[in-house]
């Protein structure tokens, strides 16, 4: 008897991608991008991963290397998101044209 190509009713071989563990690069760019975005607090840190793994978290080598993509892209979000404060007003920060800039 062959091999069949796709061997569905076989037993996993290997752990499956999503629940290898996270790597040391991937804490290194979680931790650079909450220092990026000015996300200092511990429980705001917390929050954020908690938020986007939906489970219980108690450090960073609890996540997933597959979580560690959708927490940097939720940071980065976040990061967006925040109104810039430095030198001037939000109007004065805003990104895209409006109809009266182009009056």
């Amino acid at each position: 008897m062959t091999d069949s190509l796709f061997e569905i009713d076989a037993p996993e071989r290997q752990a499956p991608l999503q629940h290898m563990p996270i790597t040391d690069e991937q804490i290194a760019q979680i931790r650079a991008a909450f220092a990026d975005a000015s996300i200092n607090e511990q429980h705001e840190r917390k929050s954020v991963i908690e938020s986007c793994v939906v489970r219980p978290v108690s450090s960073l080598r609890d996540l997933y290397a597959a979580d560690a993509h959708r927490v940097l892209s939720l940071i980065r979000q976040r990061k967006e998101a925040r109104p810039r404060v430095e030198g001037g007003s939000a109007w004065d920060n805003r990104e895209e044209e409006t109809w009266i800039d182009r009056l």
